[in-house]
Order: structure tokens, then sequence, then C-alpha cells
């Protein structure tokens, strides 16, 4: 499983959520996190269609996309997520 999380340095949302992606990362060393930001890797950003408001993320299951968050989340909704799919 990996979550794909989309992000930008001007986005309230993603700073807010920035101790929560950290966190995650150290309970799960099973799951592969990759970030991109939004402006830095636009070409990897665009394979995704993220839309206009961030951040997102996308977990993928099997190289197939399972479920999508967009906009700010709880830890534990990435929680019951993980859970969910794994």
């Amino acid at each position: 499983m990996k979550i794909i999380r989309i992000h930008a340095i001007w986005c309230p949302a993603c700073l807010v959520m920035q101790k929560s992606w950290n966190h995650l990362q150290e309970l799960y060393k099973n799951i592969e996190f990759i970030s991109y930001d939004y402006d830095m890797d636009e070409e990897d950003v665009q394979k995704y269609n993220p839309g206009m408001k961030l951040p997102v993320h996308i977990f993928i299951k099997d190289e197939k996309e399972v479920e999508r968050f967009i906009g700010e989340k709880k830890e534990v909704d990435f929680i019951e997520m993980i859970r969910k799919w794994q």
C-alpha cells in the first residue's frame, strides 16, 4: 500500500496536517509515503488530477487508487482508512 500526498507551501491545511503526516510515517513503516509539492512537482502531480483544493491524499493498493481524501482530515481518519485497506 502507498499513500500519495499532494500539498503546497502556501496551503494552510497542508501545514496543519504536516505533524500528522510525519507521525503516520513513523507508525506505518510498511506503507510507502510519497509527497509531491503542487508547484515544484507539477509533472508528477498532474498524473493524479488533484483539482484545486489541497491537500489531496491518494490511497493506492495493488497499483490502483482505492480512496482519496481532499482537504484537511484528522489523523484518526487516516488510521481508519489504512486499517480498511491494509
